[in-house]
């Protein structure tokens, strides 16, 4: 059985997190986490294995009082299964409202 835990952002989770975003389906570039981290590094969850393995990561940015980003639900295709990105989803709700 695989376990993972969902958490908030770390600044040393970021090469972990390029291994996920950079190359899924949407290819969110460099720029735009570095933006996400810069305007709101409260707003970013990282889904970690065990052995400290960076599997999924998912977004809910605040940029400023009028604009807002979700949607950033990544998840390493080995680990899909694993229902990360509904859980993750289901905590930035809780928490961000």
């Amino acid at each position: 059985m695989v376990h993972y835990t969902i958490r908030p952002f770390r600044p040393e989770d970021i090469p972990g997190i390029l291994k996920v975003a950079l190359p899924s389906t949407y290819q969110y570039s460099k720029e735009s986490l570095e933006s996400w981290i810069k305007h709101d590094p409260e707003g970013i969850l990282v889904a970690e294995l065990d052995s400290g393995k960076i599997i999924g990561l998912c977004a809910a940015v605040i940029i400023n009082e009028e604009i807002a980003f979700a949607g950033a639900f990544c998840v390493l295709e080995d680990y899909r299964h694993l229902d990360v990105g509904n859980k993750g989803l289901e905590i930035q709700g809780r928490s961000r409202g």
